[in-house]
């Protein structure tokens, strides 16, 4: 599975470096108003092999952390707080009944300065679609679709920041 995920984001990552000019058929996420969407390709991710997210559409996904977030990222339960810039990615693709893997929703969480989102603890949810569309983002477009993942993840628990972390068999460890 780790193969064939890596396979998908070099993909991605060659459609994204093509000129439209050349008729390429840009990837998914890179299209987003958000860097976030080309970016998080190049953060650490903390999957040794893609998993089965259950609380994402059960999907398989990875998870990915930008430098401000990765080092508090590695310590999952005992992250303590997490520093306002973190950014913890999940991309998750399926597998069609033809056999075909395909992207679906990049979910994102980014931890604001204190005080910017107190209904949410200080993050901010925002997903994009395979397409590069924006579902919504918390204090922004259709802010309202991004209720739902502010009230899982809150029920996580201030002991790991509102984070969920993927399964530990699933985890790269240091």
């Amino acid at each position: 599975m780790r193969t064939l995920y890596d396979c998908l984001i070099e993909t991605m990552d060659q459609q994204a470096a093509a000129s439209p000019a050349d008729g390429a058929i840009l990837a998914s996420w890179t299209q987003s108003e958000r860097s976030e969407g080309q970016d998080f390709a190049f953060w650490k991710n903390f999957a040794s092999t893609p998993y089965i997210s259950f609380t994402h559409g059960e999907r398989f996904a990875t998870n990915h952390a930008n430098d401000i977030a990765a080092e508090h990222y590695a310590r999952y339960e005992d992250i303590g707080e997490m520093p306002a810039g973190g950014i913890v990615a999940k991309p998750t693709f399926s597998i069609s009944p033809t056999g075909e893997a395909l992207w679906e929703t990049l979910f994102l969480m980014e931890k604001a300065a204190e005080g910017t989102s107190p209904d949410t603890n200080d993050w901010l949810y925002t997903a994009i679609m395979p397409d590069g569309t924006l579902m919504g983002r918390t204090l922004g477009a259709n802010s309202d679709a991004m209720v739902f993942c502010a009230s899982c993840h809150m029920g996580m628990g201030a002991d790991t920041d509102d984070l969920t972390f993927l399964p530990e068999d699933y985890r790269v460890r240091n």
